[in-house]
């Protein structure tokens, strides 16, 4: 049954479950409920901390991945510094409930505190459900095309907090005071069914995490950064941080094949799918699950390693301030310095995005300890007054046989993920295995090729083939003489490998045709003869 409590001088040991550290003088409501519909169990609670277990894998005795994880908004309101931030406890301040004239809603109307609570719902739910039916339309919580409160995977928690509510500011640790700000949060996390291994499912082994920032200022907000952190603890003592940015993805690894808890250490990774959009006359933008024209997702432009939570190196040590979380965002040292990458010392924005399978490039190499972790950051964007910005990101574990394997089998993973649509991910219902997606081949091809049809000319059916010498998304289309696309006959995550497809003809014309494959930047075209 779910949790809800009004919390008065709340001891750390009553939630010990869900928290490393909580205040003792905290007056708010409190709520969490759990996503448990794969292997993943994501607890989620009202003030924007989550935590997750790995729950049916063999992690030893201990199978804790993530302590706690949330997200951040880095901004500035007439040259004024705002930070919105999850950290531990001790840069803690988002309170329930949305913004309500201009005020957090637990100071305006804290008797409607349990409307403030999670909601979970999951495919088959009817009005028996409390959550489903009292889903919190008035508060922006999404519905489907019939107005029903809407499901995206097969289970969905979704909650609203704010960062406008001075009682919920923890600030011990800080070096300055951390103020309130006017941002209101919608948070969707989801997950699909399963509890397969990767190879046969990998939604089994993901949950993906959308975030809506709402500017609730009558003022813009310009400078601004979306940031996501996350404390890692799949082992005491070894939660190397890492960036792979060609697939806009942090993440935790170790070099060891036996954990400080007694198993194989996974790879602990998150992957920005969509970042917040700005305006780009020439691109196309996914936002809030719909295609937009005249804008583009911002990548990562920012990332931070965190070795502990007791750490204040200004490279990898806790933000403790406004200006640290300022700097941060922008790709700085906590204290405003640029990063200089060592091995070739040119500036970065991007510390340790060395790849530790092949030891090239910057690598975290010193200790970290339970405060292990990372924070990136997408932007800079601006925001009218009651303006809106969306990312969605994925979480995605990954166990190999090895430390290394596993950050071998975290990039498959991402690489499918971010092959797919939007709705594929929230709403399709294939599952897609590592295995599934690997035809059988004798070699690895060296370079892409797209080979002559045969017959050609033909009538009605020929055969294409080509080769890819890397595992990507890769699409083959057939084009008629004036450009217009006549059919798609492959539009998918393949692996690495040579292939063949019959292409049938029949409902063409006679005349000169054009086939097109795209494998990420590669892109060839050939020109094929129908004669009927």
């Amino acid at each position: 049954m779910k949790l809800a409590i009004l919390v008065i001088l709340f001891s750390i040991t009553s939630l010990s479950s869900l928290h490393s550290q909580v205040s003792e003088n905290w007056l708010t409501f409190f709520d969490f409920d759990s996503l448990n519909a794969n292997n993943l169990e994501t607890i989620v609670s009202n003030q924007g901390s989550i935590r997750s277990r790995w729950v049916s894998l063999p992690l030893g005795t201990y199978n804790e991945i993530i302590w706690d994880q949330g997200p951040w908004f880095v901004g500035k309101i007439n040259g004024e510094p705002i930070l919105s931030i999850i950290q531990w406890i001790k840069g803690w301040n988002y309170s329930p409930g949305p913004i309500i004239q201009n005020t957090a809603a637990m100071l305006i109307h804290p008797e409607d505190s349990l409307r403030y609570r999670v909601y979970k719902i999951s495919k088959g739910d009817d009005q028996t459900n409390p959550d489903y039916a009292e889903w919190p339309t008035d508060f922006g919580a999404p519905l489907d095309q019939n107005g029903n409160p809407l499901i995206k995977g097969d289970q969905t928690l979704w909650t609203i907090f704010n960062s406008l509510d001075s009682t919920a500011i923890n600030t011990g640790a800080w070096r300055s005071p951390l103020k309130t700000a006017p941002i209101e949060i919608h948070e969707t996390i989801f997950s699909r069914n399963g509890n397969e291994n990767d190879f046969t499912d990998i939604f089994s082994n993901v949950v993906f995490m959308e975030y809506e920032f709402i500017n609730k200022s009558s003022f813009p907000v310009d400078s601004a950064y979306i940031g996501f952190w996350s404390d890692i603890d799949f082992d005491a003592v070894n939660n190397n941080p890492a960036i792979d940015t060609s697939r806009q993805l942090g993440y935790c690894w170790s070099a060891e094949d036996t954990t400080f808890y007694g198993s194989i250490p996974p790879a602990i990774g998150y992957s920005m799918l969509y970042g917040p959009i700005v305006q780009d006359p020439n691109s196309n933008a996914v936002f809030k699950g719909k295609v937009v024209n005249g804008f583009k997702n911002l990548k990562l432009n920012a990332f931070r390693g965190i070795a502990d939570d007791s750490h204040i190196d200004s490279l990898t040590g806790r933000v403790r301030s406004i200006m640290d979380a300022q700097n941060q965002a922008r790709g700085l040292t906590s204290n405003g310095y640029p990063i200089i990458n060592p091995v070739t010392n040119q500036t970065t924005t991007f510390p340790f995005s060395g790849d530790p399978i092949t030891g090239e490039g910057w690598i975290y190499n010193s200790w970290t300890s339970g405060g292990a972790g990372f924070v990136f950051f997408s932007g800079p964007f601006n925001m009218a007054a009651n303006d809106t910005q969306w990312v969605m990101i994925a979480l995605i574990p990954a166990h190999g046989n090895t430390g290394l394997n596993s950050i071998e089998l975290l990039r498959e993973k991402t690489d499918l993920i971010r092959s797919l649509s939007y709705d594929s991910l929230a709403y399709g219902s294939i599952n897609y295995g590592i295995t599934d997606v690997q035809e059988p081949n004798s070699f690895i091809p060296e370079n892409f090729s797209l080979f002559q049809n045969y017959p050609n000319p033909f009538n009605p059916s020929t055969k294409i083939s080509w080769q890819s010498p890397v595992s990507s998304h890769q699409s083959l289309k057939i084009f008629d003489v004036l450009g217009n696309e006549v059919a798609t006959l492959i539009n998918e995550y393949k692996s690495a490998g040579s292939y063949e497809i019959d292409f049938n003809a029949s409902s063409l014309s006679s005349g000169i045709y054009f086939y097109r494959l795209q494998a990420g930047s590669f892109i060839q075209t050939k020109k094929m003869v129908l004669i009927k």
